[in-house]
């Protein structure tokens, strides 16, 4: 079977780097609701594994991911719920799957990301992005409301800045991209290969148990008032001193 059949390949860890390499090139990484179940499995077999500390997000060819691939796929005779679960809830559970990680979850946006593609890299923990990605919601433009993609950018975009960037559909540069929050950090296009690679052995030279107690902590304190987000740090805190 040839090498671009296997639409999410896992690749062996390497030094406590666990790496998805989504492998659709000629299709620009757009994946289909079987490949977003298997996506959302393999984040959390890694995920689990305790001698992971960093799960990558990366793909092949010119696109980063160029959103949902929904051929062939048919509603004819679906209830609404039907619907819901069986076509909306594996994009969902691809979101879910990033946050169910226990340790930081990165991705390596090497080139344009767009719709679903744009979702996944922005709800990530952390999103390198090349100089020349640009990144983009152009669900709109096919008459849908992208409201699950909203989802996975809610309290990492700017509301003003993600507003816009739904009702335009305008692609964004990745130095824009930073400043509205839809990405961590630019790196050269020449070098974003070797520049990633850095960071990621930096990232996950770090304790685990350190690792998994950040992502735990700003998962659940931004949904408790500022008095509880600290006695929760400080709990946090004395739990893995100790």
């Amino acid at each position: 079977m040839a090498d671009h059949e296997y639409p999410i390949v896992r690749q062996g860890a390497k030094g406590e780097i666990a790496r998805i390499d989504l492998n659709r090139p000629d299709e620009g990484n757009a994946l289909t609701r079987a490949m977003m179940l298997q996506l959302s499995a393999t984040l959390r077999e890694l995920g689990n594994q305790p001698d992971v500390h960093v799960v990558v997000l990366e793909s092949r060819g010119k696109q980063f991911c160029r959103g949902r691939d929904g051929r062939g796929e048919s509603r004819a005779g679906m209830t609404p719920y039907e619907v819901r679960q069986k076509m909306m809830g594996a994009v969902l559970d691809v979101y879910q799957a990033v946050a169910d990680v226990p340790v930081p979850v990165v991705a390596l946006v090497h080139g344009d990301a767009l719709g679903f593609g744009c979702a996944t890299a922005v709800g990530c923990d952390i999103t390198l992005a090349s100089s020349n990605a640009r990144f983009a919601f152009p669900e709109i433009e096919h008459d849908i409301p992208p409201t699950m993609a909203m989802c996975a950018a809610l309290g990492k975009v700017q509301a003003k800045a993600l507003t816009y960037l739904i009702y335009s559909a305008d692609a964004v540069t990745a130095d824009e991209a930073v400043t509205l929050g839809l990405a961590s950090r630019v790196l050269p296009q020449g070098s974003f290969a070797a520049d990633s690679d850095a960071f990621l052995t930096k990232l996950a030279s770090r304790p685990r148990l350190v690792l998994e107690t950040i992502k735990r902590f700003q998962a659940k304190a931004a949904h408790l008032t500022p008095d509880m987000a600290s006695e929760y740090a400080g709990t946090l805190l004395a739990l893995v001193r100790s």
